[in-house]
């Protein structure tokens, strides 16, 4: 309804402009016709001032009026007005000739064609003063008043003019009414014939349109059911094969827990150079087999949409710090500076998922050691934004000194199961996941993942994550008081820029004074000219003058200044250094370490003996300070024997069972305090064993999960089933002894 009305409203309004504009083009011709008139009428008497002043100001009256008021009727009321003064200036020039007053009823007419019966109204006002006045006048004899060209005017004879002349506007009127009238009823029946029309062409197409949607309809229905059947073959296709990444993933770990667990045990025992080196060999291929899987794993869960992050506080620096020791050793051994950088307007506690945070740098940062042969490889941390709610940007760049990547090969770099280099005889393997991964979880993490590089000038792989800072107590990372230090000079000697650049940096913020050498032949000299040095840092690995030269001639002249040395891992020194170094540090240098070995030497405290690079990680004494009697529920003989000599090498006297049912029975007979439990075994699997245990055992013993499944929820699952903890095969030495000793302190 309202639309058919605003419909209405603007045919008559569009219709009602038509009559308007048509009327004014005719008014354009008729008031000059009038004033022409005007100036023929002026010879009979001499009223050539009557003709041009007067008429020239009405027409003066009309088209100012039109032209300063051009959205408004009121030109409409003046025209009315002034035809009805042309009207009165006829009759004064003809001397009240009777003929001049028909010149109102014309004017009147003429209004007509405007379809506005309110016009009348100024041009009978105009008449009736006329008359009035002008007949008075001229009957009480005023002379130069020319009304009527009779000697006498009575009053009858004016009523009878004035209700003559009021009858004629009044029919001009109500014909003007009138005629719009009819013209809106006609635009209104035009619009309702429209309306009809459109209706029934409406009804037409909607006829055609209910018989198109029904047979859309019909094939959105058949096709619904055959992607209804596509989605159910998806899912089934989907469990199927996260079914077989599970079962793939415990028969493959399953004995790689033998192979690394073995080679963990043999590096136990005595073993000479040669067979040393073949049981890392085991363990860093088995390692590298496992991560592989992981991989696979992992992209499997992100694709699939079953990973999901945690959020929790972490300290960022001892992450950072985590992973480069994973790569120290391999730094060291191919020469490589592996160093870090964090801004100092960064928090060091942030919330996020700090696992996923250090998949992503380990991923980052073995490629850069994979790639490059000589030089650097720098992690740097910076503050991107800062958001108004608290939130947090953090930008990390991986930059290394490598071979770098051809620009036509960067799109390839995050595509899954893509190389840069896929022929047959590629130098560097790999699955080409990593960086999938890894641009996968920057994403879930809220940021963005993208890389600059050239071909032998080496890459910059730049991440960002959306964090904020965290409010969390954790447990400390050290600390050292530097207040009573500030001041002192410690010369930093170091052929690397980027290394001096973060020490100079350090020692800064700790209010230290650093003086940088590049070459052991600087350093010197600087001593020379600075006999107040109170400390020096030095590199071990330098061109022309290493580290231990350096030390030997600096003792020679300056016995008393503590010296530092910074070492690579595993670095085999042929001679105790003792008296040349208060320490000896390896790299990638840890800031607290850093700290505490400089505050040593400051200090001249006696330095703080390092710890073996190399010792055993398997004593008889750990089951003292931790005693548990242990129950092994494992049915593969092979895992049987690799977690058993372990537990036999901490000092402990496990006990074995094969299955689920044989663990029931042996907890009601015995009191164990610690059970390790397969999830998988024949007869009764791990999870009924535990819900069995935990119904029928009076004293409850710690269960932890033995599992080579590390599908998305099965830890869930085993916490559900009521065990206590959960460890991934293969069973790494460091994991067991860590929840050994954390049980122990539950």
């Amino acid at each position: 309804m309202n639309n058919e009305l605003s419909a209405y409203g603007n045919e008559s309004y569009a219709f009602m402009w038509g009559v308007k504009e048509r009327s004014d083009r005719l008014m354009n011709y008729f008031l000059p016709g009038y004033f022409l008139i005007g100036l023929i009428l002026a010879p009979f008497y001499g009223t050539w001032l009557i003709a041009v002043g007067v008429g020239g100001l009405s027409l003066l009256a009309y088209y100012s009026a039109k032209i300063a008021l051009p959205d408004s009727d009121l030109y409409q009321y003046v025209l009315s007005a002034v035809l009805g003064i042309f009207m009165a200036q006829y009759i004064y020039q003809m001397h009240g000739l009777f003929e001049m007053h028909f010149f109102a009823f014309i004017g009147s007419a003429l209004l007509i064609t405007y379809q506005k019966w309110k016009l009348q109204i100024p041009i009978m006002i105009v008449v009736t003063l006329h008359h009035g006045i002008f007949s008075y006048l001229q009957d009480i004899g005023v002379s130069g008043i020319y009304f009527t060209q009779l000697d006498y005017f009575a009053f009858q004879t004016f009523v009878i003019h004035v209700l003559l002349a009021a009858a004629i506007f009044f029919i001009c009127g109500l014909w003007a009414y009138q005629l719009k009238k009819y013209n809106e009823i006609q635009a209104h029946q035009t619009l309702q014939m429209a309306e009809l029309q459109k209706e029934a062409l409406l009804s037409i197409e909607r006829k055609r349109n209910e018989e198109a949607l029904e047979n859309s309809n019909k094939e959105l229905r058949e096709a619904n059911v055959e992607l209804e059947k596509a989605r159910q073959e998806a899912e089934q296709a989907n469990r199927a094969k996260s079914i077989f990444l599970a079962t793939m993933s415990h028969e493959i770990r399953t004995p790689m827990n033998g192979v690394i667990g073995m080679a963990a045990l043999l590096r136990e025992t005595p073993l000479s150079d040669e067979q040393l080196m073949f049981s890392e060999t085991i363990t860093t291929c088995g390692e590298t087999l496992i991560n592989v899987i992981n991989d696979i794993l992992d992209f499997s869960k992100i694709e699939s949409g079953n990973l999901e992050l945690e959020s929790e506080d972490f300290n960022l620096r001892q992450c950072v710090e985590d992973v480069l020791d994973i790569f120290g050793t391999q730094a060291a051994r191919v020469g490589l500076e592996l160093v870090y950088k964090i801004a100092e307007n960064v928090p060091l506690q942030i919330v996020g998922d700090h696992l996923r945070l250090r998949q992503i740098l380990i991923n980052l940062v073995g490629n850069a050691m994979k790639f490059t042969e000589r030089g650097e490889v720098c992690v740097c941390i910076n503050l991107e934004k800062n958001g108004p709610d608290g939130t947090l940007e953090l930008k990390f760049d991986v930059r290394d000194t490598g071979i770098g990547i051809p620009e036509d090969k960067l799109d390839r770099l995050f595509q899954a199961f893509s190389q840069v280099d896929s022929s047959t005889t590629r130098k560097y393997g790999g699955t080409g996941l990593g960086l999938a991964i890894s641009e996968k979880l920057v994403t879930l993490m809220g940021g963005q993942i993208s890389v600059k590089s050239q071909p032998d000038l080496g890459s910059t792989f730049s991440f960002t994550v959306s964090t904020s800072a965290g409010t969390k107590i954790l447990v400390p990372y050290a600390h050292y008081n530097m207040d009573e230090q500030q001041g002192k000079t410690v010369l930093v000697v170091d052929d690397n820029a980027t290394n001096l650049s973060i020490l100079k940096r350090q020692l800064a913020h700790w209010k230290l004074k650093p003086l940088l050498a590049v070459s052991g032949e600087a350093a010197l000299a600087m001593l020379a000219d600075n006999p107040g040095i109170d400390l020096v840092i030095t590199d071990m690995q330098m061109p022309l003058m290493d580290g231990i030269t350096l030390a030997r001639f600096i003792k020679r002249q300056f016995p008393d200044i503590p010296i530092m040395l910074l070492s690579s891992i595993g670095e085999d020194f042929k001679e105790d250094l003792g008296p040349l170094f208060v320490s000896i540090m390896t790299k990638p240098i840890k800031q607290h370490i850093l700290s505490k070995q400089i505050l040593n030497a400051l200090q001249l405290h006696t330095p703080v003996p390092q710890e073996q690079l190399s010792r055993k990680k398997l004593s008889a004494d750990f089951s003292e300070r931790f005693p548990f009697k242990i129950l092994i529920a494992e049915d593969n003989q092979m895992n049987q024997h690799v977690i058993a000599h372990i537990l036999y090498k901490l000092g402990y006297q496990p006990e074995l069972v094969k299955n689920g049912q044989e663990a029931v029975e042996a907890a009601n007979q015995s009191d164990y305090s610690l059970i390790l439990m397969d999830m998988q075994m024949p007869l009764m699997d791990g999870l009924e064993a535990t819900q069995v245990i935990r119904q029928t055992v009076v004293r409850q013993p710690v269960i932890i999960a033995l599992t080579a499944n590390t599908m998305e929820g099965d830890e869930e699952i085993c916490l559900n089933a009521g065990m206590d903890d959960y460890l991934g095969k293969p069973i790494k030495l460091e994991e067991l002894m860590q929840k050994l000793e954390k049980w122990h302190a539950g």
